[in-house]
């Protein structure tokens, strides 16, 4: 009896160690748990502070990288910068230099931008005719993307289409033949329609006969082999 008398105080002593272990513990725990909660907090907002930064200085950026920046660079620009959230009709300025650029890469760039923005057609619209009408590399695509880009301004750009049907009828734009006759059927449809049809006949003409050459082509081959394989004429 006097061995557990001395063991319970003991034992009390062990208990109550145990539980001011689970309560120090606990308080560890908790403090860890606010420590991690506000240090994914600070990660939010830092992220947020970056992504608000980068929000406010993109377009300014961009618009520097356009300027300043090499060929490759300022073509890239120029695409991003259209389809970028800034106000369209404050790009037309920042962008129209570009259709004078020395690098063919920036020019086509350009006026594929103007094109997806279709903003102020009395100053862009003469701009890439003038971009179009200048160019004398016969293999250049500038031609063509500046076609396409005219094409987004629709009717709105229709005063500009007798300009352009002279620009189809003194040029050509050989290699780009339909490219300019549709995007004067997509500004004006009745001046346009009679050169798309001409072109689709001339195309539907050119099928027809490059077909029948190939079959007359077929039909040789079919025949000389014909005549290989006959049996040779007895002689009498």
């Amino acid at each position: 009896e006097h061995r557990l008398r001395e063991r319970r105080p003991e034992h009390a002593q062990s208990a109550g160690e145990q539980l001011q272990n689970d309560s120090s513990l606990m308080k560890f725990s908790n403090r860890m748990i606010r420590s991690l909660f506000l240090f994914a907090i600070l990660i939010i907002v830092a992220v947020f502070g970056v992504v608000i930064s980068w929000h406010r200085i993109k377009i300014p950026f961009l618009i520097e990288c356009f300027r300043h920046g090499p060929a490759a660079t300022r073509g890239h620009a120029a695409l991003a910068l259209a389809r970028s959230e800034a106000n369209p009709k404050m790009l037309v300025p920042v962008l129209l230099p570009g259709l004078k650029d020395q690098s063919e890469y920036v020019r086509e760039m350009t006026a594929v931008a103007l094109g997806l923005i279709h903003q102020e057609p009395a100053r862009v619209v003469p701009a890439l005719l003038g971009c179009i009408n200048s160019e004398t590399d016969e293999i250049s695509l500038v031609p063509m993307y500046g076609f396409h880009a005219i094409e987004h301004f629709g009717t709105n750009a229709k005063p500009w289409s007798p300009i352009l049907l002279g620009m189809i009828e003194s040029n050509g734009f050989n290699r780009w033949p339909r490219d300019g006759k549709g995007a004067l059927y997509q500004i004006n449809p009745e001046m346009g329609k009679p050169l798309m049809d001409q072109h689709e006949a001339e195309v539907s003409n050119h099928q027809a006969q490059v077909r029948l050459k190939y079959l007359e082509k077929q039909r040789q081959k079919n025949l000389a082999a014909t005549n290989s394989l006959s049996p040779p004429v007895p002689l009498k």
